[in-house]
């Protein structure tokens, strides 16, 4: 059986290969012949082992489904980290720390195959793998969202000289997809990144916390009251705490957020 969420046989994001120079009424009629030679030049790859996928498989092999690292029980009530321990609620950040944000979740650990994925999309511009990963967090994130009935989708920033580095915002690309699955309302307008910042990946959290001092700000605009940030992976919350701080001061109510990938709680 293929992807639960996937319109098998399709090539994930031919959409935005068409779009920008055919319109719409061409596309039905276009796409059946441009398909073939698409897959000739640019063959689909799985996005976790990078195999080459057949016909029927519209996102990934049939083998890395079989074992994807989803987030299960038990996992922290507040961030959403996986947990050891079955009767812990609480993974040791969580209990030591009063986040700003109401909830998260993941739905991925971030290790072996997944962790791969993710880093060959962020600095190796796999962009062809964001459908996949829309629709893992439209799907496995459908139960978080419709228990917080957030009024919209928010992308946690990038800078936009990182941005111009990079290419493209991973972040965005993943609101776009989760807001075209669900439904809910992307706003790209309501949380900036104002200040440049170096990379945080091995930093300890008080270099943390110093680099993303003054890093956001609150677009000058109304705030609903309810939002859910999104990013591709959660780590040790300074990032959703930071965000959510400056939002919280702009008027936002209830927040909370959606990961593509979280690491193994401590406890």
């Amino acid at each position: 059986m293929g992807f639960p969420l996937a319109e098998t046989g399709r090539r994930p994001g031919l959409e935005s290969v068409l779009k920008p120079v055919l319109e719409p009424v061409l596309e039905p009629v276009l796409e059946p012949v441009l398909e073939p030679v698409l897959d000739l030049l640019y063959p689909r790859r799985c996005p976790l082992c990078e195999r080459l996928l057949c016909a029927d498989e519209a996102y990934v092999c049939r083998d890395c489904e079989a074992v994807l690292p989803l987030v299960r029980h038990p996992m922290c009530l507040c961030c959403g980290k996986p947990l050891r321990n079955e009767y812990a609620e609480f993974c040791a950040d969580c209990g030591r720390v009063r986040h700003r944000y109401d909830e998260g979740r993941a739905i991925f650990i971030y290790e072996k195959n997944m962790r791969r994925s993710v880093d060959r999309m962020k600095f190796h511009n796999h962009r062809e793998y964001i459908p996949f990963y829309g629709a893992s967090l439209a799907r496995w994130g459908r139960p978080y969202l419709r228990r917080w009935q957030p009024d919209c989708i928010i992308p946690v920033p990038m800078h936009p000289r990182k941005r111009a580095q990079r290419g493209y915002d991973q972040a965005a690309l993943l609101s776009r997809e989760l807001s075209v699955r669900t439904g809910i309302e992307l706003r790209e307008d309501l949380l900036l990144r104002t200040r440049y910042t170096r990379a945080s990946r091995k930093l300890g959290r008080g270099s943390r916390r110093d680099n993303l001092r003054g890093a956001f700000s609150a677009g000058d605009c109304a705030m609903p009251p309810r939002l859910l940030l999104v990013d591709d992976i959660y780590t040790t919350g300074l990032t959703m705490d930071t965000a959510s701080a400056v939002l919280r001061r702009a008027g936002a109510q209830e927040i909370y957020f959606l990961t593509l990938c979280t690491g193994v709680g401590q406890e």
